[in-house]
This record gives structure tokens, C-alpha cells and sequence, in this order.
């Protein structure tokens, strides 16, 4: 049945590849179906006669002709079932996994010899992670050392010098297919596990390593020995060896530095103490050896290097030095102290890369880059590292004998002043020996490694919106510009007195230039002196920070760069077509704005802004304009920005926003429109107000507009005019007509917004929930369209309690404006919603409860109140069991809220509060009053403001009229927060008068202030109408009626004694 079932698998795999529809769709789904059935030995060793190569007695495959005859699709195809089926079912309970252990070891067996053994490359590499999974499992306890390595590394041995490169090629590839999984498995006893299988290898494998460098080595220099031939000649040979027998070294050497890279950067600890550290060092020696021959033959070989194909080759010969130079990248930065002695021949090496590869014309053939971004990641590495710098010296002159413990990512380290000084001295001779090399390494990065290239220019030139996204999201890994920046500012930050002045000589030597060119002396157009003048730029920009004190930025960018900038003619600064220098110099501007006085702000709108027409012109340079957005962004955002400097401007920088949106086809390029669109209104706060239609009017285009991303614009368009509303509220006088037009936008975007039956409303919710508060905010009328969208906040609430503390602001809003009109429609609705949310959200969205339903208490008729009273008995429940001193109960903010809704319902009537929510229960009663004594004093002033302190009063002094003796006797306690209360009162009437008098003198101040000051009006704006009555009330003589009150029910001598309790101080206050 095995062979059947095979048979059937071939077909399958057959008809899922190559067979019309419908066939090909059921051929899938069955092969997805058997992926799921349980392995068994009988049908798993028919498929592996199949489809991978199975060893005979001898130990050498048994079927290599059946292999070739198959079809090579379908076979492959086979391995990657394969593949997944072992990776899904082999760890799986013995349910589905029915192999016995011997039965496993032999498919363990069968798997690894068919990796080793596979004639075809795509084969091998899905044999090999297959054999990487299993060996993730069951390394070293079911697969021992014993049964997994030995078979791999056996080839490499090279037995009586018998040299088998494919065989040594498979070994490699597997071996470094387990050892990168092995690695990845982060437990303790598997780093162990690591770290023992390292030890094991690694003396092998460097050997290997050292004869195949060696040996590719020698085989590149005898190639290009012959005499009598001409340069293309030779280069020919060589690329000719290069693609045949030097391709298969360079892919072995490849493949085991990949090997001794993981293996040192795991376990580099253990293999340091190996033959007393005698193999470490021979190691990173051989390293430098081979790597040095390599670049060499490398810089030669680009000098001779004709019209030969060799790009390929000397890809790979480039990715061969690039895991050479990172392996020792990765050591000195993970271990900097064990790193040490090695610096001095390294640093010349890398020196040496970066200073070859500068001065070559490279029209012939790409740099190794991702050589040079090793090299200039060692030196930012070794430039900025911590335990190479005086801090981490014991004594200030570093001569004591004190061994200091230094935790690192890679363990602890044992430091003792004299390696500090080994290193930095290694450091320091290497950079001051021959000549200032600090001078000398600023100089090549900004110059060579900083400046934009061919390729750059030509990405630029085809799409310059995605040039700009790109060059935003670089990182230094994988460029080698962005790399270079490192390096400049790690050696301005880290060695200042020696780089600075060579960064002035540097600026000087370009301002002669520049000033030539914005006079127009010089030849616009193709000046290659253009790219250099950019990075100069780029390097004063990026060292805003450390050149602040030693550098004044404003005149000297008005005397060199404000010529170029506001120059007529837009060749001035261009390079092939491309407006290098203006894109530059605008960026610069927004790295020194802090440098920029108020009076240069004006003319430097309108530099940035003019011609408006390049906003209209599709063709004119996009990432240009992009720049300028901005840094008009940066502008409008910063501190010294003046409203009244930029008010002129302001027509103008709205109708290029809006002229450049349509043009953008990124969608980061839009939101960056939008982002400076947001970045103006919140700056210009009220004043904005006046161009309210001019910003409205086209949003209803860029909403519809369909795009990848529409959803993200659209999130960005509802923050937009959340933005513009929230400025609506602080203007003191609005044109209600634009606001009208504004508000129903507002009304139609939300409902689609947060529209549960909306699919794109996932992205859309919390944004459109933040406009509809505002909205609220702003409305003035109750309409009919705001009536019928309260229907989405509650299918909302049905659905999840994500965005409840949005829905139920959104509920305060519309008690607020709606009132009874929409409490008549609503109330069973919004009742059912707060016992549903009521003690399943946490804190902040209780608080919210809390508030909703005092504001209902208050404004609803008493009568209408009893269909919500369910919602309140469950806080007087939450309450209770807090006084209980019940383990869980809700935090005593909250209560403080659940409390003020039962004060303020005590205070409006208190026979109703206790027939129909105390059921005239009076010890519950008695809970609630203490509980109200107690937290009055504990609980800040944020939940319990000034307003509900004094309801809290007036509902406790309510309860004295009940005459009830366990009542009365808290008399003296509520005395006491009255008075509490009414001195709080007289305080804030001081605060408010001082606040008045102060205001005045904050004139025209910064965006930024004017938001503090708006944000502290709102907190000071005039009460809610249910509240002005409480505020209005004498407290004090609201009390002496009371009191008198008791005193004519009780008789005076009972009423003489009631007021022997109360503390004397406090009477006074009242008698006064």
C-alpha cells in the first residue's frame, strides 16, 4: 500500500503544480490534508526513496539514477511537503508521531546522509533545514555529537590531502544550517550545550577555514602572474578563475566564516580560554592575514579591471571579506576589553579599506560596500566605546592596582586600570603617531563617505518621492552614508578639540565656493564641487548640537547660503537637473532654528514659499518641495515661533499644501502634508479661525481620494479637524457660517467613522470617537443628524468595551446639549449601557460612570430618575462592601464618585433617595455616612473637586434633619467638613482674584505657551448650569439654619448637650 500511496503523493504533487483549475485547487487541499495525518515509518521511508537520496550498506546512495529520472519540480516540491510535515508532526505527542526511537535515529540517519549527499543545490538547502529543525529538538540528547557532527565535518579533514570541494561544500552548508539553529535556542543549559559543541568544532573548522583562504588566496595571485599579458587580458583570466574554481572556494570560505561568526559571537568566552587562548589569537591573526591579502588583490583588481562581466564574482569575492570584517566587528564590540591588543593591527587594516576604496574611480566597478560599512562601523565602535574612556579608570591618573567589575550585555567584565590604558593608548597612537589622523578621518568621511552617489543622483532623478522616503529610513547596516554619519558624529562628540577645527577649515574652504555661486561666478549645472558642498552642509547639520557654542550659524548662513536659496535662476546649486543644494539648505535650516533670530523668520517664509507656482507644478521637484514642508513643519513647531512674523504667509502655505497634496503618491508624502497642516493650526491656535473654510473646503476631496492608504490619511484628516475645532473653541468670535459647514463635515465623516458595520472602522474609531467629542464641544444646536448618531456609540458599546472612556465622554457631551430631547429617547438605552460597563472597566472609566451619573441626577426630573436607579444601587452595593472592609473593592477614587452621585441625589431630595433607593433602610444609611466621613479626608482633590466637597456638606447636614440619634451623634464630624469647605471656598475666590490680575500681561506668546494658557482657562471656565445653584449657596448660613432648625426640634437642653461634642473652634466659626 506504501508504494501506492507514493504513487499518489507524485500525482498530487504533479497536478498542484502544473494542472488547469479546478483539479489544481483539490490537488492542494489534499496535499494540505495529509500534512495533517500521523507519521508513520512505512509511507515516510517510501517518500524519502522518492524524493532524496538513501544510503546503501556501503554508505553511498542507492538510487542517484531513480533521483535523475524523476521530474526536478516534483521532487522539489516533494521536500518541501516534506519539509513542513517533519516541522509540524515530528515533536508531536506519540499520538500522531507512531515512530518508534530506533525508527526515528534511522530517519535521522537517512535525512542527514541525503543532505550530504543531494546533487542538486535548492534540494540541499531544504535538506538542510529540515535536518537544522529536527537537530533544534533533539540535540544533545536524542542526537548525540557522536551521530549529527562527525558525518559533516568528516570531508574537511581532508584525509592524505584528498581535496573534494562539492562533498566539503554540503559538510559546510549543513554544518552551518545546525549550528545556526542551535544558537538561536536561548535557555541556559542550551548556551551550555553551545558553548561545549564550539569548543569541539572550532579548532577544526579554523583550520579548514585557514587552508581554503589560503588556498584561494594563492590561486588569485598566480592568476594574475603572467607577464607577457595586457591588463584586459589578465583581468579576464581572472574573472574567468574567479567564476569557476574560485567561486566554489569563495562559496565554501563563505559558508564557514558564517560558521566561526556564530560560534564566536556565542560562545566567545569559552573559546577564549581554549590552549590558554592561543587558538583565539591565532585566529583573529589568520583573520587579518587572509583579510588583508583579499583587499589587496581586491584594490588591484578594480585598478586593472576592464569590460570583462565580473560583477557577479567580485559580488560574491566583496560578500567573502564583508563576513570576515564582520566577525571582527562583532568581537571588539562585544567583548572591547579581550579585544584589545588586537586593536592596533586592525584599525591600520581598516584604515586601509576605507582610504583605498575612497580615491578609486568607480565607474568601473561598485565598491565593496558592505566591506566599508564594516570598516566604518569599527572605528564608530571603537570611537565611542565606554571601557576605552577615562570614566571607566578606577584613580583620576589610573595607576592603582583596583580590579573593577563591569556588567555588559556580554557578562561581567574584571577591569583593571592598566587595560583601560592598554586600549586607549592603542587608540591614541594609532590616531596622533604620523600625522592627526582625527583631521584626516573627518576629513575622507565627509568628503568621500558623506556625499551623495551616482546611484543616490539616479534614484532621485527617476522617483524623488521615494528617494525621500528611503534616505528618511536608512540605517546604518545597510548604508553606507548613513554609517559614515555615525562615525562623524561619534568623533565630533567624542573627540571635539581635535575635529572641530578641522571641521572649521573644512566650512571656511567651502564658504569661498559658495559665495561665488550665489553670486553666479560660477558655471551652474554640473560641478561635481556641488556633491561636496552637500555633505559640508550635511555635516554642519548633523553637528548642530556640538557646534552650537563654537559656531554662529545665522550670519554666516545669511552671507553663504541665502544667495543660493533665494537665487532666480534654478540651475545656482543644482546638479544634473537636481536642486542639491537648496534640498540641503533647507534642511539645515530646520537643525539650526534655534540659532535663528525672530527677524529672519519673515523673508525666510517667504524664501520657502516662493514661488508658490513650484506647488502647482507637477513637474518641479518633488522631494524639494517635500523638504520645505518640512521644515516649515519644524518651523511652526518650535519654540520661537511668533503668529504674528508668520500671519502673512499663512494663505500662502495653505494653498501650497493643499496644491502639492494631489501630487503625492507616497503616503508617507501625504501624511507629511497633512502633518505640517495640523502643526500650523495647533500653532496659530484662534487665529486660525479666519481660514476655516480655506481648510475645510478641500478635505472632502482628499477624504474620497482612494488610495493603498487611504484609511491612514483618513485617521490623519479626522485628527486634522479635531485640531480645527478644538481652535474654534479658544477664538473669541467665530463667522458661523464656515463652523457650520465644518461641524456637518464633521457629523457625515464620524458616522462613517464609527460605523461598526464599517470594515475600515478599525483604523478609523478612535479617531473619529476624538472628533465626535469634539464636535460636541463645539455645537451649539442640537440637530437631528447628531440625534441619530448616538445609534453607532451604542452598537459600538454592544460590540466590546474598547473605547469605552471616548463613548462615555461622547454621553456627557449629549446629556449636555440634548438634554431632555435626547434623555427621552435614550434613557433605557444609556441605562442598560452603564449597568452592562458598571464594575467590569477599570478606574478611569468608572471615574467616567461616576460623572455621567451625576450629571443625570442632576439635570433629569426627580421623577424620570427611578428607571436608572438600578445603576446607582450598585455603586451604594460597591460602597457598602468598601466600609465592610471587604479584601476587593474598587479604588477609593471611584467610591468618592459612586459617593458624590448618592450626595447630590440626597441633596436634590432626600425622602426619595430613602424610599426608593434605600428602600428606608436606615443603617445603609449610616454606611454611607461614614464612608463618607472617612474617605472626605483620604480621598485628592481631583475626584472630589471644591463642587462636590460641598455637595458631599449639604447632603450630610440633610441627614442631621432626620433627628435620628446615631445621626446626631456624627454632628461634630460634619461641622467640621463644612467648615473645611467654606474655608476651601474663600481660598479660591484669592486664587481667582490674583489669576484675573495676572492675566493681562501675557500678550502675543508662543504656541506652545498659548496651549498651557488654554489648557488652564478650561479648567477655569464658568460652572454647568445644574451646578451654579451649589456654587452660589452660602454654606455658612445654610448651616446656622439648620442647626437652628435641630435646635427648636430638640429643645435646648438636649441641643446644649448635642453641642458639647463638637469641637470648640469649630463653633466659633459659625457663631462668628
Amino acid at each position: 500500500p506504501m508504494a501506492g500511496d507514493v504513487a499518489r503523493m507524485r500525482e498530487l504533487l504533479a497536478l498542484s503544480l502544473r494542472a488547469p483549475e479546478p483539479q489544481r485547487s483539490a490537488a492542494e487541499n489534499d496535499l494540505q490534508q495529509l500534512q495533517k495525518a500521523p507519521i508513520a515509518a512505512p509511507f515516510l521511508a517510501a517518500l524519502l526513496d522518492m524524493c532524496v537520496a538513501v544510503p546503501n550498506a556501503e554508505g553511498t546512495p542507492r538510487n542517484l539514477a531513480q533521483l535523475a529520472s524523476e521530474d526536478a519540480d516534483v521532487r522539489l516540491l516533494a521536500v518541501l511537503w516534506l519539509k513542513h510535515f517533519l516541522k509540524a508532526q515530528w515533536r508531536a505527542r506519540k499520538a500522531t508521531n507512531l515512530l518508534s526511537d530506533e525508527e526515528r535515529a534511522h530517519v535521522r540517519g537517512v535525512l542527514l546522509f541525503a543532505s550530504l549527499h543531494e546533487p542538486q543545490q535548492t534540494v540541499a538547502l531544504h535538506l538542510a533545514l529540515i535536518v537544522a529543525t529536527i537537530a533544534r529538538a533533539e540535540f544533545p540528547t536524542q542526537w548525540s555529537f557522536d551521530t549529527l557532527f562527525p558525518m559533516m565535518i568528516q570531508p574537511l579533514r581532508r584525509l592524505n590531502g584528498v581535496v573534494d570541494l562539492s562533498r566539503e561544500r554540503r559538510g559546510v552548508d549543513v554544518c552551518y544550517r545546525v549550528v545556526k539553529e542551535l544558537a538561536a535556542r536561548r535557555l541556559m543549559q542550551h548556551r551550555k550545550q553551545f558553548a561545549i559543541l564550539s569548543v569541539e568544532l572550532l579548532p577544526l573548522l579554523l583550520q579548514y577555514w585557514t587552508a581554503t583562504a589560503t588556498q584561494l588566496n594563492s590561486f588569485l595571485q598566480s592568476q594574475g602572474v603572467a607577464a607577457d599579458q595586457t591588463n584586459n587580458e589578465k583581468t579576464a583570466t581572472i574573472a574567468t578563475a574567479l567564476m569557476t574554481t574560485g567561486a566554489e572556494q569563495l562559496n565554501v570560505l563563505v559558508t564557514t566564516t558564517k560558521i566561526i561568526s556564530t560560534m564566536l559571537l556565542n560562545a566567545f568566552r569559552d573559546l577564549s580560554a581554549l590552549q590558554n587562548g592561543e587558538l583565539m589569537r591565532s585566529a583573529l591573526v589568520e583573520f587579518y592575514n587572509q583579510l588583508e591579502k583579499l583587499v589587496k588583490f581586491r584594490q588591484a583588481f578594480v585598478g586593472d579591471a576592464g569590460a570583462a562581466d565580473v560583477e557577479e564574482a567580485i559580488q560574491t569575492l566583496d560578500k567573502c571579506m564583508h563576513r570576515i570584517a564582520a566577525i571582527v566587528v562583532g568581537v571588539q564590540n562585544s567583548y572591547p576589553m579581550e579585544f584589545r591588543e588586537y586593536l592596533p593591527p586592525y584599525l591600520t587594516l581598516f584604515w586601509n579599506v576605507l582610504t583605498a576604496f575612497a580615491s578609486v574611480n568607480m565607474t568601473v566597478l561598485p565598491s565593496p560596500r558592505r566591506l566599508q560599512i564594516d570598516a566604518l562601523q569599527f572605528f564608530a565602535n571603537v570611537l565611542s566605546c565606554r571601557l576605552y574612556k577615562n570614566e571607566s579608570l578606577s584613580g583620576p591618573d589610573g595607576t592603582t592596582r583596583v580590579i573593577t567589575k563591569v556588567i555588559t550585555a556580554t557578562g561581567d567584565v574584571a577591569l583593571t586600570d592598566a587595560m583601560v590604558l592598554e586600549a586607549q593608548t592603542a587608540v591614541q597612537t594609532f590616531f596622533t603617531q604620523t600625522e592627526n589622523r582625527f583631521a584626516s578621518m573627518l576629513n575622507l568621511v565627509v568628503m568621500h563617505y558623506m556625499t551623495l552617489t551616482a546611484k543616490d543622483l539616479d534614484e532621485w532623478q527617476s522617483d524623488p518621492e521615494a528617494y525621500c522616503t528611503l534616505m528618511e529610513s536608512l540605517t546604518a547596516k545597510e548604508s553606507v552614508r548613513a554609517c559614515a554619519e555615525n562615525v562623524f558624529l561619534t568623533l565630533v562628540q567624542n573627540f571635539p578639540d581635535q575635529t572641530i577645527p578641522a571641521l572649521t577649515q573644512i566650512t571656511s574652504s567651502a564658504s569661498s565656493y559658495l559665495v561665488e555661486l550665489g553670486r553666479g561666478l560660477i558655471s551652474a549645472g554640473d560641478d561635481r564641487h556641488i556633491l561636496e558642498m552637500d555633505a559640508v552642509l550635511l555635516a554642519i547639520g548633523l553637528g548642530c548640537y556640538d557646534l552650537h557654542d563654537c559656531f554662529e550659524f545665522e550670519p554666516w548662513f545669511l552671507t553663504n547660503l541665502v544667495p543660493i536659496l533665494v537665487n532666480q535662476d534654478p540651475a545656482v546649486g543644482s546638479f544634473h537637473g537636481l536642486p542639491v543644494l537648496r534640498f540641503r539648505i533647507v534642511w539645515l535650516v530646520s537643525c539650526w532654528l534655534a540659532q535663528l533670530s525672530a527677524n529672519v523668520r519673515p523673508p525666510l517664509y517667504d524664501s520657502l514659499l516662493n514661488p508658490s507656482a513650484s506647488f502647482h507644478q507637477a513637474d518641479a521637484d518633488v522631494a524639494l518641495k517635500l523638504r520645505v514642508i518640512q521644515t516649515l513643519e519644524s518651523m511652526v513647531n518650535d519654540w520661537g515661533f511668533e503668529h504674528d512674523a508668520f500671519a502673512p504667509f499663512l494663505p500662502r502655505a495653505l494653498e501650497c499644501l493643499f496644491a502639492f497634496f494631489p501630487q503625492a503618491d507616497e503616503s508617507e508624502s501625504k501624511m507629511k502634508v497633512l502633518g505640517c497642516l495640523e502643526a500650523i493650526i495647533q500653532a496659530c491656535g484662534a487665529q486660525i479661525v479666519s481660514f476655516c473654510h480655506q481648510i475645510s473646503a478641500p478635505l472632502p476631496a482628499l477624504w474620497t481620494n482612494e488610495s493603498d492608504a487611504s484609511n491612514l490619511v483618513r485617521g490623519k484628516i479626522l485628527q486634522l479637524m479635531a485640531k480645527l475645532l478644538s481652535s474654534v473653541k479658544e477664538a473669541p468670535s467665530v463667522e458661523t457660517g464656515s463652523v457650520q459647514t465644518l461641524l456637518d463635515m464633521c457629523v457625515q465623516v464620524v458616522r462613517f467613522a464609527t460605523d461598526v458595520s464599517n470594515p475600515d472602522e478599525v483604523f478609523l474609531m478612535e479617531s473619529g470617537l476624538e472628533l465626535w467629542n469634539e464636535t460636541l464641544e463645539v455645537s451649539t444646536v442640537y440637530t437631528e443628524e447628531l440625534h441619530q448618531l448616538f445609534g453607532n456609540a451604542l452598537r459600538l458599546m454592544e460590540r466590546d468595551y474598547e473605547h469605552v472612556v471616548l463613548v462615555l465622554s461622547l454621553l456627557e457631551h449629549y446629556l449636555r446639549l440634548g438634554k431632555a430631547q435626547f434623555w427621552q429617547a435614550y434613557h433605557s438605552n444609556v441605562s442598560g449601557l452603564l449597568q452592562s460597563v458598571i464594575g467590569n472597566v477599570k478606574a478611569e472609566a468608572s471615574l467616567q460612570i461616576a460623572q455621567v451619573t451625576e450629571i443625570i441626577v442632576a439635570t433629569v426630573p426627580i421623577d424620570q430618575v427611578t428607571v436608572f436607579l438600578p445603576v446607582v444601587k450598585t455603586m451604594v452595593e460597591a460602597c457598602i462592601s468598601f466600609q465592610q472592609g471587604e479584601a476587593k473593592h474598587e479604588p477609593d477614587s471611584v467610591l468618592a464618585g459612586y459617593l458624590s452621585v448618592v450626595a447630590r441625589l440626597m441633596m436634590i431630595n432626600l425622602d426619595f433617595t430613602l424610599k426608593n433607593l434605600l428602600v428606608n433602610d436606615h443603617a445603609v444609611l449610616l454606611v454611607l455616612v461614614d464612608a463618607m466621613l472617612k474617605l472626605f479626608y483620604t480621598v485628592g482633590s481631583s475626584p472630589l473637586t471644591l463642587l462636590r466637597r460641598k455637595v458631599w456638606a449639604l447632603a450630610l447636614c440633610s441627614t442631621l434633619m432626620l433627628m435620628e440619634q446615631p445621626l446626631l451623634e456624627k454632628t461634630g464630624q460634619i461641622l467640621e467638613i463644612c467648615v473645611e469647605v467654606i474655608e476651601d471656598e474663600q481660598e479660591e475666590q484669592r486664587l481667582k482674584q490674583a489669576a484675573a490680575a495676572n492675566s493681562d500681561e501675557d500678550g502675543a506668546r508662543s504656541g506652545v505657551y498659548r496651549a498651557f494658557q488654554a489648557h488652564h482657562r478650561n479648567q477655569q471656565q464658568a460652572p454647568n448650569e445644574e451646578d451654579a445653584p451649589v456654587l452660589a449657596l452660602d454654606l455658612k448660613g445654610f448651616v446656622c439654619e439648620r442647626l437652628n432648625d435641630i435646635a427648636a426640634k430638640l429643645g435646648s437642653g438636649a441641643f446644649d448637650q448635642l453641642l458639647q461634642t463638637v469641637d470648640s473652634s469649630v463653633l466659633r466659626k459659625f457663631r462668628s
